[in-house]
């Protein structure tokens, strides 16, 4: 179900315009694009790109292999719950952003935010009903 509304929600764009979707969508982020990004950042993806020979490749390689792993874990162990569903999808947009080569810092903070949403505390601390809380006296 997700994949059909992810693919009900991008298609059109994608339709309307393959050439500049593919651009902008892929090649954009990935490095690929004629333009860079003037964006600096201090994520993997772009210090690789940027300061180490070869480093858009081995960028891009350990984004394929990120990407191969998060396919391989959802095939092996499929999510049983919304909640473990986000956390994988928190996950690998967070995996993703980090070794994308032309990205930004700040778009770390989607899949932080959806890791931060889904996440359940071990410990809850004490429950504070009607019967626990006592007048303290004056």
């Amino acid at each position: 179900m997700g994949l059909g509304t992810a693919t009900a929600a991008v298609l059109p764009f994608a339709l309307a315009d393959p050439t500049g979707f593919l651009r902008n969508v892929v090649a954009f982020p990935l490095g690929l694009a004629a333009t860079a990004s003037p964006a600096g950042s201090p994520l993997p993806g772009h210090l690789l790109a940027a300061h180490v020979p070869g480093g858009r490749v081995i960028a891009l390689a350990l984004l394929t292999v990120g990407a191969l792993l998060i396919g391989a874990s959802l095939a092996v162990r499929p999510p049983q719950t919304v909640r473990a569903a986000a956390r994988r999808l928190a996950l690998g947009l967070g995996l993703a952003t980090s070794l994308m080569p032309a990205t930004r810092f700040g778009y770390l903070v989607y899949p932080l935010l959806l890791a931060a949403l889904v996440h359940e505390p071990t410990h809850r601390g004490h429950q504070v009903t009607d019967r626990s809380v006592e007048r303290i006296p004056a």
